[in-house]
């Protein structure tokens, strides 16, 4: 027996959902620079689905941490700041071998 609950419509509509908010993430980074809190307050997006979006975008290599600095909203004094501008990633210091 099927599940009503878990329709391919409904699974469809979070799927749709999560991609909106992920874009939603990246583009807020492109701006500029900020914490998972700033996020959290400038885009209304729960902090912890920003965890998991950060995360996936690292993976695939779109968002990097820039530094550690103390967050402006929650003024916890150890936190990452995160960006999507390619000319704010770090550089590498390993030396290439080709």
């Amino acid at each position: 027996m099927e599940n009503p609950n878990n329709s391919p419509s409904k699974r469809h509509n979070k799927d749709r959902h999560f991609k909106t908010q992920l874009k939603l993430v990246l583009q807020a980074l492109e701006d500029q620079p900020r914490t998972m809190k700033e996020l959290d307050v400038s885009t209304g997006i729960m902090r912890e689905n920003i965890c998991r979006y950060i995360n996936e975008l690292m993976r695939l290599g779109l968002v990097a941490v820039v530094r550690k600095r103390r967050c402006s909203i929650t003024h916890h004094p150890n936190v990452k700041e995160y960006t999507a501008d390619y000319n704010l990633f770090p550089k590498s210091n390993q030396l290439e071998l080709f």
